[in-house]
């Protein structure tokens, strides 16, 4: 991509978004708290409120990359995240309403081996964050089928269903609550930044907001202590804030936490130029509710194109920076949970794989935002991450 190309495209913010969101969908189908004397009178500092954790994604294609992204999990993180975000198993959902049997009698085979293979490997003692949704990958439609073989069409009568239509809400309703079965969650999303679809198909909002009265009454009903929420993608609110927060106003009763996924970097390579009230606005879009940072990643290293020209400057000390500045600011609104979603850059998948397709100038925005670099050396943001950590 050549530096005019990359101009044009840093001004197509939510443009941007997407696409990344396709390459991501490539990726996925691949592969104590502080204490003192007791007779002490001294004030005591209370531990930070909010759980710290990553997603299992890999850094490679392989059963030992898998094992890499748990071993972080376990040793710099007290929450796994479970981010299923490749489909729903529509039809075997709803069949399991109809019929009584339970989901694993349903559901295909590769996708309880998934579900398995996470359960065994969630390090015992972590807070668990269980994340699905049904939106497509692009959040402009409905979600495709979770298949044998991962993410298949949607076809007929599903394919021309609304997001509100009583077999979509029934079959979500008893996907989201086997889910939660396996995985006796701490926190649990319904929904991946769905603010995006109100910006993509604003037509198709008013069914999505029927959907989320309808799942997440039905769940409080069942589970009424877990806190129940979707996600809210931060670039798209700062793309329209009038129109968004409109949109949000009419979800907000529908969740327990304003969760946040952001990508700054993407719009502002200097984390010191953020806004200050960056995080904070969107929590004050419901401040009586609690605030989590659901996703997040900065690069260490600089994004280039084909031609190593530079396109967004980036190095480890920029990285510490905005993870100083994320948890501080978590610590300030004394959030949930901070998510940060690659443990490790993906180097490997870079070199095999990415590097090859005309997607790989967005693959190289993601490629190095790990807090381990691709040889699993750990950067100086990972120093920032212990000290709230520990």
């Amino acid at each position: 991509m050549s530096p005019r190309n990359w101009s044009r495209y840093k001004q197509g913010g939510q443009t941007r978004f997407l696409t990344m969101r396709i390459l991501a969908l490539g990726l996925m189908v691949m592969m104590s708290a502080c204490g003192g004397d007791g007779g002490s009178d001294a004030a005591i500092e209370p531990a930070r409120s909010f759980a710290m954790g990553f997603t299992d994604f890999p850094h490679a294609n392989s059963s030992a990359a898998v094992q890499d992204a748990f071993n972080v999990i376990a040793q710099d993180g007290d929450m796994a995240v479970m981010h299923f975000d490749d489909g729903i198993p529509w039809v075997e959902a709803l069949e399991g309403v109809n019929t009584g049997t339970p989901y694993t009698v349903n559901y295909p085979s590769n996708y309880l081996g998934s579900i398995d293979t996470k359960l065994t490997m969630i390090p015992v003692g972590h807070v668990v964050y269980l994340a699905v949704t049904p939106l497509n990958f692009m959040r402009d439609r409905l979600a495709e089928f979770r298949g044998q073989n991962g993410s298949e069409p949607l076809t007929p009568p599903w394919d021309g269903y609304a997001l509100d239509h009583p077999d979509v809400i029934t079959a979500f309703v008893a996907h989201c609550r086997n889910m939660i079965d396996a995985f006796a969650p701490d926190y649990f999303a319904y929904g991946i930044e769905v603010n995006m679809l109100r910006a993509t198909q604003p037509g198709l909002w008013p069914a999505f907001v029927n959907l989320a009265q309808a799942v997440y009454t039905q769940l409080k009903t069942d589970f009424p202590q877990l806190p129940i929420f979707h996600t809210l993608q931060a670039s798209f609110y700062y793309a329209d804030p009038l129109n968004q927060t409109t949109a949000i106003n009419e979800i907000l009763a529908y969740t327990d936490v304003i969760a946040v996924s952001a990508y700054p970097f993407i719009e502002e390579a200097d984390p010191d130029q953020l806004p200050v009230d960056y995080f904070s606005a969107m929590g004050q879009l419901a401040p009586d509710k609690p605030f989590g940072v659901a996703e997040t990643a900065w690069p260490a290293e600089p994004i280039t194109d084909e031609s190593d020209v530079v396109l967004i400057p980036a190095d480890p000390d920029a990285q510490q920076r905005y993870i100083r500045r994320l948890l501080t600011d978590a610590d300030t609104l004394e959030a949930e949970f901070v998510t940060l979603f690659f443990t490790r850059d993906f180097d490997e998948f870079w070199e095999s794989y990415f590097k090859f397709l005309p997607e790989a100038p967005l693959a190289r925005l993601w490629k190095d935002t790990g807090l381990y670099d691709g040889a699993g050396n750990p950067r100086p943001a990972l120093d920032v991450w212990r000290e709230y950590l520990n």
